[in-house]
Parts: C-alpha cells; sequence; structure tokens
C-alpha cells in the first residue's frame, strides 16, 4: 500500500518522538492511512484504545509468574483484548487493497506465537502513539 506524504511525515515524526521507534512502522503507516483515507478516525481510536489496554495487561502479565494470584485473570483479559484489536483490524482492513488484506491475515490474524508476538508489537507502538495523543504532543514545523 503507498503511503501519502503526510503518513510518512507522521511516521517520521512518531520515530524520532518514541525512544527507540516504531516497531510496526509499516503497519502503523497502513493503519493511519486507511484510518484517514476512509474517514475511519473513531476506529482508528479505538484501535489505538485497545492496543493500549492491551500492551498494559501484557506488562502486568510478564511481572507476574504463572499461578500467580490474578495471573488467570489477566491472562483472560488478554485474549479479549488481542481479539477484540483483532476484530478493529479486520474490519479497517476491509478497506485495504488484497495484498495488504492478504499481508495482515498473515502477521496478525494467524494463530500461532509469532502473531502474538506481532500483536504484542503493534500493541506497544499503539500505547506510545495513545500517550502521545494524551500528552498533546504536536510535530514541530
Amino acid at each position: 500500500m503507498q503511503l501519502s506524504e503526510d503518513t510518512e511525515a507522521v511516521l517520521e515524526f512518531l520515530d524520532t518522538t518514541i525512544e527507540g521507534g516504531l516497531r510496526k512502522r509499516n503497519d502503523v503507516g497502513t493503519i493511519l492511512e486507511l484510518g484517514a483515507t476512509h474517514g475511519e478516525a473513531e476506529l482508528f481510536n479505538a484501535i489505538s484504545r485497545t492496543g493500549t489496554g492491551m500492551f498494559k495487561v501484557y506488562g502486568t502479565l510478564r511481572r507476574l509468574q504463572q499461578g500467580a494470584e490474578g495471573f488467570a485473570q489477566l491472562e483472560r483479559e488478554f485474549a479479549t483484548q488481542m481479539n477484540l484489536l483483532r476484530e478493529q483490524l479486520a474490519t479497517l482492513v476491509q478497506h485495504a487493497d488484497d495484498e495488504t488484506a492478504l499481508r495482515f491475515d498473515d502477521i496478525y490474524f494467524g494463530m500461532s506465537q509469532g502473531v502474538i508476538r506481532n500483536l504484542v508489537d503493534l500493541a506497544h507502538d499503539l500505547a506510545k502513539i495513545k500517550g502521545l495523543q494524551n500528552d498533546g504532543a504536536t510535530p514541530q514545523s
């Protein structure tokens, strides 16, 4: 999918603002582009909220040992957030070309450990973007 100059500028800003840069830069660009070109700002915001929630739960899970109090409940919440993120992405990707839709299908909609890692990386980026939105950060001209 070809990204607009505006989307490329946003990605450049995010890469320089987020410590360590974006983990899924191209996919964030695709999500931004689809959201902007198809009037899906609310869906993009929902995706960023869900990704943020998923990443927070993931961070908490990583600090706990399996079997610890609340671990099973957090695992269920992680799965719920992950599936919601996948549903939201699937809704947005309906606007994409076939090649992009197939790529997202392989990367985010399969059933493997790699898919979970990809979703966590995307959730990381979405959480960082949401954090910038909440902080009111704007790109410098």
